[in-house]
């Protein structure tokens, strides 16, 4: 079951002070600890939507393959209305989705990993009694979600009849589901030095002929025009300019033999951008192995540096 994520980093009636995605904590950062956990767990698409700062957190992460998308009304609305915004994206892409605000970085990978076991509809973990964060919802609910408009924000749209009946607590020994950053001080705190992530492997899968074509890269490159229908969008997200991105596309059919984009200029419906079957195939078996390649990596690793970590622990 394919399980997407929404990772809300727009910084709604927050001041400035307390808005600190790229704070370090554990050897990284506030926004990056997350994708990165989230990553090694498999869950794709990842969705940030960002709004304060945005142009610098969009940067600060547009290699690590997610899909932001920018909540320019942040300052005005309520975090509800970017959770509105990640759902009518993420809709269609994922059967689950797991739903955390960014100052909750502290949780484990575990904790993701006993949310992820669970065959319940909706979930969140309990620490000591307490209810903490991501959230995992099934796409089913998206609907009374979207629905939703009391002044609870998601907390009140998950006590929905439709919805609460069905949300399993799961016990977790993790105090970091409950623990939020927002200040330099709480990343000093014992528990936060302590929260580095455990040492792990990265594969990255490249295709070559004469030389290198197709890579972690441009698969995030189609995939972005593939999710938004839009290269421009494309180029933004990963901070390029719009030239770069059609000399990508351009070197990568002279290497492929065949045309990778549908494209159409501006007019009274718009200008889009789409992949061809071909290449949306391409695509598609290219991510398929992917995935493939880091679970066996994930495998090699656990034989090869698996009593290394536990002798650390």
């Amino acid at each position: 079951m394919k399980t997407g994520a929404i990772i809300l980093s727009a910084g709604h009636h927050i001041p400035q002070e307390a808005f600190q995605p790229m704070m370090a904590v554990g050897g990284t950062t506030i926004i990056r600890r997350i994708i990165i956990l989230l990553k090694q767990a498999d869950v794709d698409p990842i969705v940030v939507i960002t709004g304060r700062d945005g142009d610098a957190v969009e940067k600060h992460i547009s290699k690590m393959r997610v899909i932001c998308l920018r909540n320019a009304g942040y300052e005005t609305t309520q975090m509800y209305d970017s959770v509105v915004m990640g759902l009518n994206y993420i809709e269609d892409l994922c059967q689950r989705i797991l739903i955390l605000p960014v100052k909750y970085p502290l949780f484990l990978g575990d904790t993701i990993s006993q949310l992820l076991s669970t065959a319940s509809l909706a979930a969140c973990p309990v620490y000591q009694g307490r209810r903490g964060h991501p959230i995992l919802i099934s796409a089913s609910f998206i609907p009374a979600l979207l629905s939703y408009h009391g002044p609870k924000g998601l907390r009140g749209a998950l006590r929905q009849e439709a919805i609460a009946p069905y949300v399993e607590e799961i016990p977790v020994e993790d105090q970091g589901i409950i623990l939020s950053v927002e200040r330099e001080e709480d990343c000093q705190t014992g528990y936060g030095r302590a929260q580095k992530i455990p040492l792990h492997c990265v594969s990255h899968l490249y295709l070559e002929e004469d030389e290198i074509f197709f890579g972690p890269g441009i698969a995030q490159f189609l995939s972005l025009i593939d999710h938004t229908g839009s290269m421009q969008t494309a180029c933004r997200q990963m901070h390029m300019s719009y030239s770069k991105g059609w000399k990508i596309v351009k070197d990568a059919e002279r290497q492929m033999g065949f045309p990778l984009l549908l494209t159409k200029s501006g007019g009274a419906e718009g200008g889009f951008s789409q992949l061809t079957p071909k290449s949306k195939d391409y695509l598609n078996r290219y991510l398929a192995m992917e995935k493939e390649l880091g679970q066996e990596a994930r495998r090699l690793f656990a034989k090869y540096f698996g009593s290394q970590q536990k002798e650390e622990k």
